[in-house]
């Protein structure tokens, strides 16, 4: 799932048995992602720096292919980059790697320290086992058996399997520098272990598809153009003015049955995000806009200002389920605090942690502009920009976490699924890069987080404890805040309205009456 993989670990290090897949689409080759790297943890700043890892394996021709992307160009005419192996072999015969990843024992080197020549790349090229290293023969085993190409901003390496080992299995690191030095490893601990016979699996996929650019919609795309509004529908008789926002994990009847339930008390604004639902999207920004800038999402602020304007709305209460609807409501209720009365966040992950990339231990918050740096710089180009339909829908959310009818939850998910990747991408990659610590803590604007309380048994599962630190946990130190409550609503899932309509209805109810007599209080110490 995406929120936990990109919000939980930003420094994805996959320490599992990983197949490289061998497939191709008409675009080009499938690799598979291996590792991530942080940014600027090398020796040298001038030299090469790691940021990701893939492989792919060639079954017909029995050849391994290593993938190193790197931060920046690599330099074409000379680098070096280092496969470091264990086949398996015992302790006797190994020895431990000199770079940042210390702890690491390896019987087998695959060495590419070259240069540009007149015929092509030349220098210490070739496979080596620990009685080679020791006397610095690096390629003692095999000279010059290597494919070495410089592919935009990555270096591949290409081996036949037979020459590191005969097994269909191995742990590894890499290691990138100049053709003379060592700079970086990746990953920084512990290795990774690549199952050539693992089969593909139904979740967790790690694919790149390097032809794809999920930056971009098909040139026959007919987006939503910037002067005009989005899909709003008006419902109901009330006096109490409700604007309703869906997210992109809430699916396009998230909010049927509460408008159905509450026909004669509000009158309802539901604004769908462009792009989700069936809606067209806006254009994608360029490629060069930092995702920090929230392009989509603070469009979407103007869309919501402007329809209180255009509908001369008095303290609507704004309720999102799910970003980017949440987002954009919290920047107005703090910038713009006279315009709404109040927000209520319904399932929504509020600031996520996100380490410092700069401490190893990974224990200190990134500061707002290195959490920026790190999804413009790392998650977006090196993997958002490529990641596989397949890839995206094997890591997202299942059916269990939108409902315990999971009849109900599939067709909420394949909703979700519904709406083109590229959108998808879009108002995640600026979620991600949302910092709105600062936002909270300053709000002068009521808020009611109405979080799916779960169960026991849902808890009893530990794959699921992410929900309870995301959906709750991140709650508490924005709390502080005495303008935000908490409510847990019991034994409802994701889609709490539908899962606990009674609790949901009196809580907002009472949420907005108390909005409304506010409002009404203020008005008439004015006169």
């Amino acid at each position: 799932m995406w929120a936990k993989m990109a919000l939980k670990t930003f420094t994805l290090l996959i320490a599992v048995s990983l197949g490289c897949p061998g497939q191709s689409t008409p675009s080009g080759p499938i690799w598979n992602v291996l590792a991530f790297d942080a940014k600027g943890d090398g020796r040298d700043p001038s030299l090469a720096d790691a940021a990701l890892l893939s492989c792919r394996y060639d079954k017909q021709q029995d050849m391994l292919w290593f993938r190193v992307s790197l931060y920046g160009k690599p330099n074409p005419d000379t680098f070096g980059v280092n496969i470091v192996v264990d086949t398996g072999g015992d302790d006797a015969s190994k020895m431990n790697w000199w770079g940042a990843n210390k702890d690491f024992k390896f019987d087998k080197l695959v060495t590419a320290w070259v240069k540009r020549g007149a015929s092509g790349y030349e220098g210490t090229i070739g496979v080596g086992d620990v009685a080679g290293v020791k006397a610095k023969n690096f390629n003692n085993l095999l000279q010059n058996n290597l494919q070495i190409r410089v592919e935009g901003d990555a270096i591949v390496i290409g081996v036949k399997r037979t020459d590191i080992t005969d097994k269909m299995k191995m742990n590894l690191i890499a290691a990138v520098g100049s053709n003379e030095q060592w700079n970086d490893d990746i990953p920084n601990t512990r290795p990774v272990t690549v199952d050539l016979t693992a089969p593909r699996p139904a979740r967790g996929l790690r694919e790149l598809d390097l032809g794809r650019n999920n930056f971009q919609l098909p040139s026959d795309y007919k987006a939503l153009a910037d002067n005009q509004p989005p899909t709003i529908i008006k419902k109901g008789q009330g006096n109490e003015a409700l604007i309703l926002i869906p997210g992109v994990y809430s699916g396009k009847e998230v909010f049927d049955g509460f408008i159905a339930r509450n026909q004669a008390r509000y009158k309802f604004y539901l604004v769908t995000p462009p792009g989700l639902n069936g809606t067209p999207a806006r254009p994608l920004p360029a490629e060069t806009v930092s995702y920090g800038e929230l392009t989509w999402t603070r469009r979407l602020e103007r869309d919501v200002l402007e329809l209180i304007k255009k509908e001369k709305l008095r303290k609507p209460v704004i309720v999102t389920h799910g970003f980017p609807g949440s987002l954009a409501a919290l920047e107005i209720a703090v910038q713009h605090p006279d315009a709404v009365g109040g927000v209520i966040d319904v399932a929504v992950m509020p600031v996520q942690f996100f380490p410092s990339p700069k401490d190893p231990s990974f224990k200190t918050p990134a500061a707002p502009d290195e959490r920026v740096a790190y999804v413009n710089e790392s998650w977006a180009q090196k993997w958002f920009k490529y990641v596989t339909p397949e890839t995206w829908e094997s890591n997202n959310y299942r059916a269990e976490m939108f409902t315990s009818d999971l009849v109900r939850g599939e067709q909420v998910r394949q909703q979700v699924e519904s709406a083109p990747l590229q959108v998808k991408i879009r108002y995640l990659t600026e979620f991600m890069a949302a910092d709105q610590t600062s936002d909270f803590a300053k709000l002068n604007v009521p808020l009611l987080a109405l979080m799916p309380g779960f169960n026991e048994k849902f808890f009893a599962d530990p794959t699921n404890g992410f929900y309870k630190i995301s959906f709750q946990g991140a709650w508490e130190p924005l709390a502080k805040n005495p303008q935000i409550q908490r409510m847990a609503i019991p034994d409802a899932r994701a889609l709490i309205l539908d899962d606990q309509p009674k609790v949901a209805d009196q809580a907002i109810a009472e949420f907005a009456g108390r909005v409304a007599k506010s409002d009404a209080a203020s008005m008439s110490n004015r006169k």
